[in-house]
């Protein structure tokens, strides 16, 4: 796939990240090398494409889901540190079927992504319920496509008060490569059979008819996106699209919207989930057993 056709494909992400790889597109348009070296020094890790996995600890499969998400590992989602909807889905089905985890926690710190996988990951999450407890977790972000994915788990839960969760929304762009092609010398004439084949060609202007194309494609992954966030959720579809307006909620604002359904840190989610509860896990499980007796002793006919 060439890189504006990555480019031009909707995405599900904040803005911010969609501009940042915007801007690597351009620079590879306008013919500049990219920095691979100055990009590994930002991000302080090589850009060497190595596969995902997971980890288990007391039962619980870890599976992180960290940066930019793509079908497949690219060169956008190496230099956002990004992950692969393949992979998260191979690392997925191995813990499922893998006897020695319990339940697992998707670990996710990611701006969203490309739409194309997304959904048919988020679906595979979703046809496991019932089977092993699956849970969604961020500390940082979980937004847009990485809220996809998330929202189909059994339960959603955040760090604290700066967890940053939504963005529901689409966007795709239309470039227009035609200036650039002619200071090039270079001109290029498509012939096409199809009404709709090349409605928005990137070798010209985008016309209205174009434009309305673009616009009921992004209309359409996005009804697709709530659909599938108020099943996730059960909830109304009138419900979700009060979470859908492209929002990022913060902290309790995440819960009060129904995006998360409580605060919890890693470990605790470890300990709750896990096969052994923790001395920790046991303390806290006692302590909440005699408030309720103490409760239940200050109201006997309760």
């Amino acid at each position: 796939m060439k890189l504006i056709d990555i480019l031009t494909s909707p995405w599900a992400i904040v803005p911010s990240k969609y501009a940042e790889i915007t801007n690597i597109y351009f620079t590879h348009l306008r013919g500049e090398k990219i920095d691979i070296k100055g990009i590994e020094a930002q991000i302080g890790k090589p850009l060497d494409n190595q596969e995902q996995g997971y980890s288990v600890e007391n039962g619980v499969a870890v599976i992180p889901i960290d940066g930019v998400i793509s079908k497949r590992m690219n060169m956008f989602s190496k230099i956002s540190g990004g992950v692969s909807t393949e992979l998260i889905g191979r690392d997925f089905t191995q813990a499922m079927n893998d006897p020695n985890v319990k339940s697992i926690v998707f670990y996710i710190d990611s701006p969203g992504g490309s739409v194309d996988g997304t959904q048919e990951l988020a679906r595979m999450v979703m046809s496991a319920r019932g089977k092993k407890e699956v849970v969604a977790y961020t500390d940082g972000m979980m937004a847009s496509a990485s809220y996809w994915i998330g929202s189909a788990a059994d339960k959603v839960y955040i760090s604290g008060d700066t967890t940053q969760v939504g963005s529901i929304g689409v966007v795709a762009q239309h470039v227009d490569v035609s200036k650039a092609e002619e200071k090039m010398g270079v001109k290029t004439t498509e012939i096409v059979a199809g009404k709709y084949k090349r409605v928005a060609s990137q070798y010209g202007p985008l016309t209205e008819e174009g434009k309305s194309a673009l616009q009921e494609a992004v209309d359409y992954i996005y009804s697709a996106f709530v659909n599938d966030v108020a099943m996730f959720r059960g909830v109304s579809v009138e419900k979700a699209l009060s979470m859908a307006d492209g929002k990022v909620f913060m902290g309790k604002q995440a819960i009060d919207a129904g995006l998360a359904d409580g605060v919890k840190s890693l470990p605790d989610l470890i300990d709750r989930y896990g096969l052994i509860p923790s001395t920790r896990a046991i303390r806290v499980i006692t302590e909440e057993r005699i408030r309720a007796k103490e409760v239940q002793n200050a109201n006997p006919t309760a």
